[in-house]
């Protein structure tokens, strides 16, 4: 008992018997057995009392270097590295080292509520007072307490207690100082970096003193604050985070290719920090979801804290769940895409192909057609209308010429306003004549052309279809329809066409011809 003691004083450096009982031997009722070990202890000079806590609780240190070194042999440590004996401390009640003593306990009991989780090591996995020296020699950075657990992927943890008697600008300055601590190198001795330059043989100094670390990052840093309310103590936690935001936060990167503004942050370069308080602390143990990571969202357990929030882990996450997204957009559009008469799917929405006119960008459209059945769908077409042409052509050709120009009443095959189709019964004129004025109502398309005989001044009279109204608005006779109806007769002669019109009145009818006008009855 005498040598837990000892061990558990070198530690802690000052404690009360209530918190050496606890942390030696938990299930005990009483602390009786360690009151008397520390009296035995002093009778031999080797532990001291010299004050009270607030609630009148004893405490107890190490006398001299006797006490050192017998709690340096118990814990393996050399003179060196047991720190002093914080002599005086308990005449102010050492209120500090009472608040790290209860943290510490914490840690290694484990938290207080019901289903909570245990706790974590024993008192010797911890170092109090232990001072690193910064590059230059004359400054230095002394935790509160270093704890050492590389059986639950901690393999160190710098640890802080605030006990919110400094301002949040003094407890965010610590941490620039660990930063600059952690990024100095010394020469490695790995073999295998023997035939590296000078230069590249340097690392970090925390890696061969603690072996074991596997998150990018320097070692993590815990803040414990306490002896406020609630309410205070998490906004001194934000307050105390929005002040050292430059050594937690990490670096921003992109990746260009990936088109986004999404992107992720380094910590080669970054302090992990969590915080928590006290209370919280004591009553659901360090792995149970106490701890506040710098930078993220909620309370974690300690080893999910310590894990990099928004990393290129988590940015190469959320790029494949976007590519996944626009892959499943991208197969919905290709199907929506699909070949109206083959069914294919293509695997792009455009692509250049190569046609009658050369290469052209195609783009496929919903219920449409892939690039072979397209061509195939144009080549018929454009047969199909050749054909049409063909069937429209032999058709005007078998009706009545142009009145104007004499040509067929399609018009000039392969000009522009040929006639595709066959002509309407009224059309007089091919499609280049009709650009001018209209001449219409001078008789229907399939009647029967004027005669081109020409033999010695004979005329021929080719009588036409009744009609009614008159040469300037003329209409087709409706069936029966007899009196007042007008004939249009043509006349040709050797010298030149004339023109003979007859208005019949019953048995009586009058016209012009040649500029004369006549009467005559029938």
């Amino acid at each position: 008992m005498r040598a837990d003691v000892l061990g558990a004083l070198g530690v802690l450096k000052v404690a009360t018997a209530d918190q050496l009982q606890r942390l030696l031997r938990p299930g005990a009722v009483s602390n009786t057995v360690i009151r008397q070990a520390l009296r035995d202890l002093a009778l031999h000079g080797l532990v001291a009392s010299d004050g009270n806590t607030r609630d009148r609780r004893k405490t107890w240190r190490l006398e001299g270097t006797a006490g050192l070194e017998a709690a340096g042999q118990v814990l393996g440590l050399p003179r060196s590295d047991m720190g002093s004996t914080a002599r005086g401390a308990g005449r102010s009640g050492a209120q500090h080292a009472m608040a790290v003593n209860e943290t510490i306990a914490a840690f290694v009991l484990g938290g207080s509520a019901s289903g909570a989780a245990g706790g974590v090591g024993t008192v010797t996995d911890w170092s109090t007072e232990t001072e690193f020296l910064l590059p230059g020699g004359r400054r230095k950075v002394r935790p509160d307490g270093v704890w050492q657990a590389p059986e639950v992927g901690v393999p160190v943890l710098m640890v802080e207690v605030d006990r919110s008697t400094m301002a949040p600008e003094r407890v965010a300055a610590k941490f620039p100082r660990y930063r600059e601590l952690f990024r100095t190198k010394v020469r490695g001795n790995d073999p295998a970096l023997y035939d590296r330059e000078p230069a590249d043989r340097r690392v970090h100094w925390w890696r061969r003193t603690w072996p074991g670390h596997t998150r990018a990052g320097y070692p993590p840093v815990a803040l414990v604050v306490t002896d406020a309310g609630p309410l205070a103590l998490a906004n001194r936690q934000r307050a105390v985070a929005d002040l050292s935001v430059d050594c937690w936060r990490g670096r921003w990167c992109r990746e260009v290719r990936d088109y986004n503004d999404d992107g992720w942050r380094e910590y080669d370069d970054a302090v992990p920090i969590v915080a928590t308080t006290l209370e919280l602390l004591a009553e659901h143990g360090p792995l149970g979801p106490v701890w506040w990571r710098f930078g993220r969202s909620g309370r974690h357990s300690l080893v999910e804290a310590l894990e990099n929030p928004n990393n290129r882990t988590a940015y190469d996450l959320r790029q494949a769940a976007r590519e996944d997204e626009e892959h499943k957009a991208h197969q919905e559009l290709m199907d929506s895409l699909a070949c109206i008469d083959r069914g294919d799917v293509p695997e792009e929405e455009s692509a250049w192909e190569y046609g009658r006119q050369g290469q052209i960008e195609w783009t496929r459209r919903p219920g449409g057609r892939c690039w072979p059945c397209h061509q195939d769908r144009e080549e018929r077409l454009d047969r199909e209308a050749e054909e049409r042409l063909e069937a429209a052509r032999e058709a005007n050709a078998a009706l009545r010429p142009c009145w104007t120009c004499r040509g067929s009443i399609g018009g000039k095959e392969g000009s522009k306003l040929e006639l595709r189709e066959k002509a309407g019964r009224d059309r007089l004129e091919c499609p280049a004549v009709r650009t001018g004025p209209r001449r219409q109502g001078l008789g229907p398309a399939d009647a029967a052309g004027p005669d081109q005989a020409r033999a010695g001044g004979h005329a021929g009279l080719h009588s036409g279809r009744s009609v009614v109204g008159g040469a300037g608005a003329a209409r087709e006779a409706p069936p029966g329809e007899g009196p007042s109806s007008v004939t249009c007769w043509s006349w040709w002669a050797c010298f030149g066409p004339g023109w003979l019109i007859v208005w019949t009145f019953g048995c009586a009818c009058w016209g012009w011809w040649q500029g004369l006008v006549w009467v005559g009855v029938w």
